[in-house]
């Protein structure tokens, strides 16, 4: 997959999003307001939200495996997506893989 400078610069941009801004207010929200942590847990919408994400995860790692993505592969998805949001491995699985070598 080849993207245009403007492309690579919206992927970065996605990604930076995802690991500092999603990431960053759940790290937040996890060590300082840990009561609203649990009640998010307990709250259906939210679990939604939760589960749709892990429900679409293994359905990522399978559309990787099958179309063959190596660099760097289904197993470094899976690394990128439970270090970060889906919002930050996506694009960077996306720029990583599309690295000229």
């Amino acid at each position: 997959m080849n993207f245009t400078e403007k492309q690579r610069y919206i992927l970065w941009d996605a990604a930076a999003i995802g690991l500092f801004g999603i990431n960053g207010l759940f790290l937040i929200a996890t060590f300082s307001r840990t009561k609203q942590v649990s009640q998010a847990y307990n709250n259906l919408y939210a679990m939604t939200f939760i589960i749709e994400a892990f429900v679409l995860l293994p359905l990522l790692y399978f559309l990787i495996s099958v179309a063959k993505l190596q660099s760097p592969g289904w197993k470094g998805f899976l690394i990128l997506s439970l270090s970060g949001s889906l919002a930050f491995s996506i694009p960077f699985y996306l720029l990583r893989s599309s690295r000229e070598d």
